[in-house]
């Protein structure tokens, strides 16, 4: 199983309450998972560039910094054993980028969590100019945290559009679901007039064939899951239109969106494409992207 072959949950934080959150919650899917959670945060290098000359971060300076972030990392520490005492956590700073810390820690990690805003080091590297750089290159989900009010039974969204990161969307979605004895919602959109060549006029585009042909590639894209994972209970939807906008919507009443990191431009798009980061900004609980292994 992939999320087997890495145990710890890493959490980024930044010192922000947001990310605070995050590794509440992180701590949460830790404990069902059974996985111990590793809390980090980074420090920028002493020394880095900006165009052609080197800026040089004062020693007192980057000193402060590394001690607001040890701080940081101990009482989040302290706080999430208390509520937590049987869960394993560690904790850590690091000094480089956060794009280079998420790759790290992504290596041996079942999942990375990061807030959905803060101080910009970390949320930055998923939403920014590095965004595609970054999901492209690390070795496990990541989590994009936001806040939600959905209760423990309720069921992860799975973004489904046949391409080989959407398998392993919906790879680790069946894994997660069963790890937690949730239901999952799989969902999949079209749009007539992109899948009809730019046509998609009456009589010139025969929508039934077009709609059981998509229903068809759900279904054969959810084949062997359900019977490898028989106590998970699925949930399939059919849609024409957004994919953005349908994860958006179902996610009002899911605990966790999963999407691949790339697609076919429609649930991967809804994140990473020309309509960058809509999802992340817009769904009403946290969103894991994933990228095929």
């Amino acid at each position: 199983m992939v999320l087997a072959n890495h145990q710890r949950v890493v959490v980024g934080v930044d010192g922000s309450p947001n990310s605070a959150s995050a590794a509440r919650w992180a701590a949460n899917v830790a404990e069902l998972l059974n996985a111990p959670l590793h809390i980090v945060s980074a420090v920028q290098e002493p020394t880095f560039y900006m165009a052609e000359s080197a800026m040089v971060i004062p020693a007192e300076v980057w000193e402060e910094q590394r001690h607001s972030a040890d701080k940081l990392v101990a009482d989040l520490s302290t706080a999430i054993r208390e509520a937590h005492p049987s869960l394993s956590v560690t904790t850590g700073v690091d000094t480089a980028s956060a794009a280079v810390m998420l790759v790290e820690h992504s290596r041996s990690s079942r999942v990375v969590v990061v807030g959905n805003s803060g101080t910009g080091l970390l949320i930055s590297t998923l939403l920014g100019s590095t965004a595609k750089r970054t999901v492209d290159k690390v070795d496990c989900p990541v989590v994009v945290w936001r806040a939600g009010d959905a209760a423990v039974d309720a069921p992860i969204v799975v973004g489904v559009d046949g391409s080989a990161t959407s398998a392993a969307a919906v790879e680790y979605a069946f894994e997660l679901a069963s790890s937690l004895g949730i239901p999952l919602i799989a969902a999949h959109t079209w749009n007539a007039f992109s899948l009809g060549g730019g046509v998609a006029l009456p009589g010139l585009v025969d929508l039934t064939t077009l709609e059981n042909e998509e229903s068809a590639l759900l279904s054969e894209s959810l084949a062997g899951w359900s019977e490898k994972f028989p106590d998970v209970a699925v949930e399939h939807v059919l849609r024409q239109g957004s994919a953005a906008q349908t994860l958006v919507d179902l996610s009002k009443r899911a605990q966790l969106v999963v999407v691949g990191s790339r697609g076919r431009g429609s649930a991967a798009q809804a994140l990473l494409g020309s309509t960058s980061s809509n999802l992340a900004h817009h769904a009403h609980c946290p969103v894991m992207i994933c990228r095929n292994r």
